[in-house]
């Protein structure tokens, strides 16, 4: 059972519950699937061994959550494409073979990619994601963040760099 007493839980689920999962909708696009992830996000929360370490709850609820929409999003993508139909009995040809290795080979790729982004501070994280996933302008990033344009900039090129690193290195 999680370190934090329950009144710390119940205090982070009236002030947070509401915003966390808005901010699922708000990416997600279905309302069910936001509250699950959100509900799966405070459980996660309460069965967590040892939060002592933790300094920002709000923040690692938060972050357990957008992990859970990734993880979400992954096996989204891992069923619609492992999903082969052949009409009849006969076994696949060597070019569907080809075609899963590949799904298989760019699943790594991702994984490596999502691990490496992980590894960078929670502000660079945050405005690549803002860029590249929500599809903001570096502007509208520097004044959702109150941040300068040269910190987007900075931390696009340093997030970018870090990917094309990792890709780079087989």
């Amino acid at each position: 059972m999680s370190a934090l007493p329950n009144q710390a839980i119940q205090e982070l689920y009236l002030n947070c519950h509401g915003e966390l999962e808005a901010v699922l909708f708000s990416r997600l696009r279905c309302r069910e699937t936001a509250a699950d992830i959100c509900q799966e996000a405070f459980v996660r929360l309460c069965r967590a061994e040892d939060l002592s370490g933790v300094g920002n709850l709000k923040a690692y609820l938060f972050r357990t959550a957008m992990n859970l929409m990734f993880d979400h999003y992954r096996s989204q993508a891992v069923r619609e494409t492992s999903t082969v139909h052949w009409h009849d009995d006969s076994p696949p040809d060597a070019e569907d073979l080809r075609c899963a290795e590949t799904v298989a080979l760019g699943e790594q790729e991702l994984d490596r990619l999502v691990a490496a982004l992980e590894t960078l501070s929670p502000l660079c994280q945050r405005i690549f994601y803002l860029n590249r996933f929500e599809g903001l302008k570096q502007r509208e990033i520097a004044e959702a963040l109150n941040i300068s344009i040269r910190t987007v900039e900075d931390n696009i090129k340093r997030a970018l760099v870090h990917c094309a690193n990792t890709l780079a290195q087989n």
